[in-house]
């Protein structure tokens, strides 16, 4: 009948697989529904391959992800050194046998936060112990190991190890031992400061006659004291029952264990699976921690609402790290570009107040700013409103040229008028995306002139506000600038964060906030039901409707912006940098909205790859982990 979905307790685990079957699922779920493979081992039944896996849903603008489910034992060294070349690291490796050759099967990932992996696939079994011993004194941690059948019938292992420099490891593991002895020392292990993450049988052979027999051995990392449970031996009819019964108690089979018992025509497939509850409470520190470590990230504040009720908010590190101040939920962070979406909710509402139109002409004798003076270049004359909302006025784009960063003894005003007079345009106005700084600076401008307030005001009173947010302000440009609740900001690429003009960049750059702050304003401009939104619904819906316009690279790429924000679908979200700042805000089409800011920003240069440790990148990344790992909130 073939193979269906269908056919198993829980959609993305399967076990069972033919290789037909295993490329069928692989096809399924990564092509077609964007999983992520999570775990995946090879085995042998009645002498034919047999595969077993575990994909889980990602939310990841990038997989980065490769495998392969049947690596010759001779081939996998030139596997290793070939995806490495491509900074693909393995994350799991399963030897396996069929008709008596040793295969693996490996999940390979690039831009992984890992500084250090060691992975060895031929290990003698009698030296095992030695080896470990030895990889725990240079500092690495044991991440995955398997044992297998290699040439000349010789028992072999493999492992997988990461490595922190200068961080001391904790962690455990349990030698292979027969059944009987494996339970009395996985009962007798610390549960409480370690967690069984990785349970593996393999099949070895003893004494003068060669008699095939089960060993079981696993990996226990440090707790961060998620509930768990294990099994080892399972048959697949047991397995399928249970894994049922752990989803309905709360539970996700993060490891399936996958070996064959025995070998050849005698052999069947038996499974070592481990649940765990993915709670918000342990779940995020731990990832946090992990990037923190990798992106050397002093302090990292985070909020999570789900349906438009806040379920997580949490400070992590140092807000100031020369007078040992934690960050806390009520920590300011610069919040850099995250500004736009608050300066593109300002101009929405005086548009549905009838004071001001997307179609409004900003320069020249026509336009609502005709005092700053006629432009030197006249297509400037062109621009209107929605122009500068979709970042399509035509030039002034965000590069090293950017016009918010020079001129520095400049107010507002006098820059624009500089501008006006020396910068003429690169394109005519709606026809090209060219993110542009300066255009949501001459968006607080229009707002001044329509409201006769300052941009700051008007936002506290008629945007911030409402939203029930006291504490949101422009930042200064030098230390001495701080607020008393805002954190030291460090930077990476030898910039200078108390250097520039950030009280000038108010609209498109300039506010502080926490990210608590940030969700109550998201909230109330989300559609969704249970909040009053600040603007009527065919706004927001104008708002969130992207221009469609292309950048000018080579090939042009879609901007997909809308006004105020980055758009895919009913996802809405917007990033932001600036020295010693990376930020983060999203509305997700399942319900969730998040903010995240953190005091530093490094930028990988334009010629590295991969981007695994830019910031920015980084920082989305982490938070759609987040809302795929974790479970309750």
């Amino acid at each position: 009948m073939g193979w269906t979905p269908s056919d198993y307790p829980e959609p993305g685990i399967h076990w069972d697989l033919t290789e037909a079957e295993y490329r069928d699922a692989w096809g399924l779920y990564v092509n077609h529904r964007h999983y992520r493979l999570a775990d995946l081992c090879g085995y042998e039944v009645g002498n034919k391959a047999r595969y077993a896996a575990i994909w889980e849903q990602s939310h990841l603008p990038t997989l980065n992800q490769v495998s392969d489910y049947r690596i010759p034992f001779e081939g996998f060294q030139a596997k290793y050194d070939s995806l490495k070349e491509e900074h693909y690291l393995p994350v799991r490796l399963n030897g396996y046998n069929v008709g008596g050759k040793a295969f693996f099967a490996a999940i390979w990932e690039r831009e992984r936060s890992l500084p250090l992996v060691s992975v060895r696939h031929n290990i003698d079994y009698a030296n095992l112990y030695q080896y470990v011993k030895a990889m725990r004194l240079e500092g690495y941690t044991l991440v995955d190991l398997c044992g297998f059948t290699g040439p000349d019938a010789k028992t072999l292992c493999a492992a997988v190890w990461e490595g922190w420099p200068g961080f001391e490891a904790y962690w455990d593991w349990i030698q292979p031992q027969f059944g009987t002895s494996y339970q009395g020392l996985f009962d007798g292990r610390d549960h409480v400061h370690y967690r069984a993450a990785r349970n593996i049988g393999f099949t070895v052979r003893i004494g003068p006659s060669h008699e095939e027999t089960p060993v079981y051995t696993s990996v226990w990392p440090y707790s961060d004291g998620r509930s768990w449970t294990a099994r080892y031996g399972m048959d697949a009819s047991s397995l399928k029952i249970e894994v049922s019964q752990k989803k309905a108690s709360g539970f996700r089979l993060v490891s399936l264990g996958g070996f064959a018992l025995g070998s050849g025509t005698n052999a069947v497939q038996r499974f070592c699976p481990i649940w765990e509850k993915r709670e918000a409470g342990t779940v995020i520190p731990t990832l946090v921690a992990k990037f923190r470590k990798y992106h050397d990230v002093p302090g990292l504040s985070l909020a999570l609402s789900k349906d438009e009720k806040l379920v997580y908010a949490g400070g992590f590190g140092w807000a100031d790290k020369a007078h040992a101040m934690a960050v806390s939920t009520s920590s300011l962070f610069r919040i850099a570009s995250v500004s736009k979406p608050i300066t593109a909710v300002a101009i929405m509402k005086l548009c549905a107040e009838g004071r001001l139109a997307p179609q409004t002409l900003v320069f020249g004798g026509k336009g609502i700013l005709e005092e700053m003076g006629t432009p030197a270049d006249p297509r400037i004359e062109k621009i209107i409103v929605r122009n500068l909302l979709e970042h399509s006025a035509g030039g002034w784009r965000n590069d090293s040229n950017d016009p918010m960063f020079t001129n520095p003894h400049l107010d507002q005003r006098k820059l624009i008028e500089w501008v006006l007079a020396n910068r003429p345009l690169d394109y005519l106005p709606g026809t090209k995306y060219l993110y542009s700084n300066f255009g949501y600076c001459i968006l607080g401008r229009i707002i001044e002139k329509v409201t006769g307030k300052s941009y700051a005001n008007y936002v506290k009173e008629k945007i911030l506000a409402p939203c029930g947010i006291g504490d949101m302000d422009i930042a200064g440009n030098t230390n001495a600038d701080r607020l008393p609740n805002e954190v030291f900001y460090y930077d990476q690429n030898g910039e200078d964060p108390y250097g520039m003009p950030v009280r000038r960049m108010d609209a498109h750059g300039g506010w502080l906030a926490t990210p608590v702050d940030l969700i109550d304003f998201a909230l109330r401009v989300d559609q969704l039901p249970k909040k009053t939104d600040l603007l009527p619904a065919d706004w927001i819906s104008y708002m969130t409707e992207p221009s469609g316009l292309y950048d000018d690279s080579t090939p042009p790429k879609p901007g997909n912006y809308a006004n105020g924000w980055h758009v895919n679908g009913s996802t809405w979200w917007h990033n932001g940098t600036l020295p010693g700042t990376t930020s983060m805000l999203a509305r997700t089409s399942d319900g969730f909205c998040w903010a995240a800011v953190m005091n530093t920003r490094y930028r990988e240069p334009d010629d590295k790859e991969p981007k695994d440790k830019d910031t920015a990148v980084a920082l989305e990344n982490l938070m759609w982990e987040i809302h795929d790992q974790v479970d309750t909130y």
